[in-house]
């Protein structure tokens, strides 16, 4: 929530953040997140106020996290909240997944330069994103699966050379393994061109 909001507590009207600095926080944990390649922890105090929207009699209540920046973060909810750890903190984790879903679009940008491809058609834009999600979830998904494949990851992350470490979120490293795996044994891709005008297939193959 913006700090400006208002909200009624206890029949009276306050903004979000004033809420906020009233707001009891007895619930601690803390949470390790990825910044800039190097992880970093955060200690964090949490609570929640019964408030209800100005002009409205449906009950709201508002989830309040110390411990992220300089101001509280304030999440409106339906979901009834109680003084029950485990209830505030699954709730708080149903947000926080909003940052790995971020950092993987942000990882999609930024490693293969996602933004200055350019395409003239809907349907090749279609097979490019195809073919780079199937890429992204070899990489996410089918390295963890396999237990013959696991091992390889582990190689693979030998050869991203990372000094201080592969943090958790580590499909960067895996990446840039890959790469200096590959400029070692370069192979190359075999275009196969359908003439179908009716398909949107993408065909290719590799050596």
């Amino acid at each position: 929530m913006v700090s400006n909001r208002n909200l009624v507590y206890e029949n009276k009207e306050k903004t979000a953040l004033e809420l906020a600095d009233l707001c009891k926080t007895p619930y601690s944990e803390t949470i390790i997140r990825e910044e800039n390649g190097q992880e970093k922890e955060y200690h964090i105090n949490f609570g929640y106020l019964r408030v209800k929207l100005p002009g409205r009699d449906d009950q709201l209540y508002i989830l309040v996290v110390n411990g992220f920046g300089n101001k509280p973060m304030m999440l409106l909810t339906t979901e009834p909240l109680g003084r029950n750890k485990r209830i505030l903190y699954r709730l708080l984790g149903y947000y926080l997944k909003r940052w790995s879903i971020e950092e993987t679009i942000r990882f999609l940008k930024q490693t293969y330069d996602l933004e200055n491809i350019r395409v003239l058609k809907y349907s090749r834009l279609r097979n490019m994103m195809g073919l780079l999600l199937a890429v992204f979830y070899f990489l996410t998904v089918e390295l963890d699966m396999s237990q013959k494949l696991k091992i390889m990851t582990v190689h693979i992350l030998k050869q991203a050379k990372r000094v201080f470490g592969v943090p958790d979120f580590k499909f960067y490293a895996i990446e840039d393994g890959l790469s200096n795996v590959f400029r070692r044994s370069p192979g190359k891709i075999i275009p196969y061109f359908n003439h179908n005008k009716d398909t949107a297939q993408l065909s290719f193959g590799f050596t």
